[in-house]
């Protein structure tokens, strides 16, 4: 009988070590002895100032997740079309890997369809993204996981790289994309080598800019990963100009059904500050514009302009750019 694979599981006798330490650290509090001077200040510190009617608008501010297709973006799609149609098996990097997985989930859904909680069948797309150890197991479990296989974390090595293999084929996938590529080990690069060849399917790794430098690797030991992932593109940060369209559409999306519009794009050089604290990445620019939402929810009575702004992210760093990488 077929296993589950043990080397995809988590480590249950080290968490339970670390939950051991923990808890023999907190026991006055299991006791039901705590006190108050050995708490962190911020635990003692109780918001009362809000409603709740306040608090449900900074929850549903918190829990937006948004997106919005622009340039790059579209950029990036055509790449995907030519690399489908053609069968290139190629790479992506990005400063950003939030942006890019937003992107290539986005790509995936136009071109899939659902039956109730089933894929449909054809599948050109299929994005799977690594979460683990980037083993060789985890490659081929997140593969069948994201292409719903009922048996996704059962069996060895060799089971699991069979089933991929004739699941992909079953399912008529044309495009394989590999998130968060930059933990895939050495053995799992080979893997997706001899996949791109058996399956005959466009295989791309999709990850941080240090993929690149794992992909551009000229040796012996890497000749044969290096000579299948030829084709790259850079999912590149968006304009200034697109700064507006994003801003907008956000606040579209979040605000506008709050009815708590705050016409954030129309605000003189707001967008422009915007941009050079995102530095072109778009959840960076997300994370400002929930604290901007929050603080004016909270201090209804300021006028929100770019002096302003540079005291409500006072404490915000720039995001790194490509150009400071390079450099």
């Amino acid at each position: 009988m077929a296993q589950p694979n043990p080397a995809s599981q988590p480590i249950d006798n080290q968490l339970q070590r670390s939950a051991n330490r923990s808890s023999a650290t907190l026991s006055p509090q299991r006791e039901g002895k705590v006190d108050p001077k050995q708490l962190p200040a911020q635990e003692l510190e109780v918001d009362t100032k809000r409603s709740p009617e306040q608090q449900a608008v900074v929850d549903h501010i918190r829990n937006s997740d948004t997106y919005l297709p622009v340039g790059r973006d579209q950029a990036l799609f055509k790449w995907f079309n030519r690399q489908r149609d053609a069968r290139c098996s190629g790479y992506i990097k990005a400063l950003n890997g939030a942006d890019l997985r937003k992107a290539c989930q986005f790509y995936r859904m136009q071109l899939v369809t659902r039956r109730g909680v089933l894929q449909a069948i054809p599948m050109p797309v299929v994005y799977a993204e690594v979460k683990q150890y980037g083993a060789p197991t985890d490659l081929f479990l997140s593969i069948l996981t994201a292409l719903g296989h009922p048996l996704a974390g059962v069996g060895s090595l060799r089971n699991l790289r069979s089933r991929t293999c004739a699941t992909l084929k079953a399912f008529s996938v044309k495009l394989l994309i590999v998130g968060n590529a930059h933990y895939l080990s050495y053995k799992s690069f080979n893997e997706l080598v001899e996949m791109a060849r058996a399956s005959k399917i466009a295989v791309i790794p999709a990850g941080s800019l240090y993929l690149d430098e794992i992909l551009s690797r000229q040796s012996k030991r890497y000749t044969d990963i290096y000579n299948t992932f030829l084709d790259c593109h850079e999912f590149v940060a968006f304009s200034k100009k697109e700064t507006v369209q994003m801003v907008a559409s956000w606040e579209e999306q979040v605000l506008v059904p709050l009815k708590r519009r705050l016409n954030l794009a129309s605000i003189s050089g707001l967008c422009d500050s915007l941009f050079n604290k995102s530095n072109g990445q778009a959840e960076p620019l997300y994370e400002c514009l929930r604290q901007i939402a929050i603080y004016m929810l909270e201090n209804s009575d300021t006028q929100l302009n770019v002096s302003n702004l540079d005291r409500i992210l006072v404490t915000r760093r720039t995001p790194i750019d490509a150009s400071v990488l390079r450099a």
